[in-house]
């Protein structure tokens, strides 16, 4: 029997403020799972309970899933009225940083969505639009707040990610965040 590819799932984490007062939730959207699955390897949620060395050993891949915007000082910014991370996302972003580290260390590859891939320019040394409607005024409305927004992308001629989608692509977005600056060693698919 062939081992199916381990791939490790971060979660969010609800201090009890959201989910249910007073108690402590991890949680994440269930299309992550699926889609690790529905792509023939075997989902693993990991909490930043988990010690991340060890699991950047057990695991093949990591999905650094989407989450709440990134505070602004953490991307040397000042924060636009309102526009502030949450304050509990602090745990996570030390531990998924943590998991950055221990990840390259194994050589694992890594895909980050959303927040996730925004952390991974920020944690590789790139920079990051902290307010996309500001900085941007004439970019499309990229939704955020769980609103969606619909629209086409490009893909890079040699990369992956044209090999799996072709050179255009319809997708779905939700940011009010955005990768400024793209880390060295980093790469626009």
């Amino acid at each position: 029997m062939t081992r199916l590819p381990t791939i490790g799932i971060t979660v969010s984490l609800d201090p009890g403020a959201r989910i249910r007062p007073g108690v402590e939730y991890l949680y994440v959207s269930r299309a992550y799972a699926r889609a690790v699955h529905d792509a023939g390897a075997l989902p693993l949620l990991v909490p930043p309970d988990a010690d991340a060395a060890r699991v950047a050993r057990v695991c093949d891949g990591f999905v650094v899933t989407g989450g709440g915007m990134l505070p602004t000082a953490l991307a040397g910014g000042v924060a636009a009225p309102g526009r502030v991370g949450a304050p509990e996302q602090g745990e996570r972003i030390e531990w998924d940083r943590r998991l950055l580290d221990c990840a390259r260390a194994e050589r694992r590859p890594l895909l980050g969505i959303c927040y996730g891939m925004q952390l991974l320019n920020l944690h590789a040394g790139g920079t990051l639009r902290t307010d996309l409607a500001l900085s941007v005024p004439r970019a499309l409305d990229h939704g955020g707040n769980g609103r969606l927004c619909e629209h086409e992308i490009t893909t890079r001629e040699g990369s992956s990610l044209r090999a799996m989608l072709g050179a255009r692509a319809r997708v779905a977005s939700s940011h009010r965040q955005a990768v400024d600056g793209i880390a060295a060693g980093l790469c626009v698919a």
